[in-house]
């Protein structure tokens, strides 16, 4: 039979056991909330981490996009620099052939009036000169064209018989230099006159007395090409076959 003692003891130790149960309990549940808690920071850090990582990664592909969009507006906006460029300079290429056509307009136009001049001066060799080697036609407009061909019909045939006559001179004086001049500038007018072959006859033979033997043989072999029916043209072949 228990004694009172006993059931005294048994309910101490009950006391005890019960207590410490219950703190044990109170404090296993304070350690799961405090590690649930931890747990739930971790977990708050780790999406925070996450975010910022996830917000950086958008802020940087949004920065490489605003980048090659601004990389490829300074592109055309350097396309449009170099354009402007090419442009400018086009401008002023253009302006400067303007420029130049109206200064060889005038120049033309200037020479036209020359001409005329000389003619009624009576220098009907400067004038034809002028009219044959200083003016340019495509630039002239139609009343400028029309003194043009009325000068150059009245100037061209009779200056080149007088520079014959002149080179002929020169010749028959020995003055071969200038019989040269002379008779070629003969030709650079009329090269169908009756005289023509005579320029080429005594040109040659002008050459040939100043030693140039090469331009002596040009000339005649000129001759015999252009005027086959030349009085010279015998003459003309025997002087080749003499000095090959």
């Amino acid at each position: 039979m228990v004694s009172k003692k006993d059931k005294k003891t048994v309910w101490i130790y009950a006391v005890v056991l019960f207590t410490s149960a219950f703190i044990v309990l109170m404090i296993t549940t304070y350690s799961q909330i405090k590690v649930n808690k931890n747990i739930d920071d971790v977990k708050n850090k780790l999406g925070d981490t996450e975010k910022e990582k996830s917000n950086f990664q958008m802020n940087l592909s949004t920065a490489l996009s605003e980048n090659k969009k601004l990389a490829e507006k300074i592109e055309i906006l350097d396309k449009e620099i170099e354009d402007a460029r090419i442009k400018e300079s086009e401008l002023k290429q253009e302006i400067r052939n303007i420029v130049n056509d109206n200064d060889f307009k005038l120049e033309n136009y200037q020479n036209l009036i020359i001409a005329d001049i000389k003619y009624h001066d009576g220098d009907i060799k400067e004038c034809a000169l002028i009219l044959t080697r200083e003016i340019d036609i495509e630039l002239l407009e139609k009343d400028a064209l029309e003194l043009y061909q009325k000068l150059l019909n009245k100037s061209v045939k009779k200056a080149s018989l007088v520079f014959y006559t002149e080179g002929y001179e020169y010749y028959k004086e020995r003055e071969y230099d200038f019989a040269i001049d002379s008779l070629e500038k003969s030709l650079s007018l009329e090269k169908n006159e009756y005289y023509s072959d005579d320029c080429y006859y005594f040109i040659a033979y002008s050459h040939y007395r100043k030693g140039n033997y090469y331009a002596a043989r040009q000339a005649m072999g000129t001759l015999i090409s252009n005027y086959p029916d030349s009085t010279y043209k015998k003459e003309a072949t025997d002087f080749l076959a003499l000095n090959k």
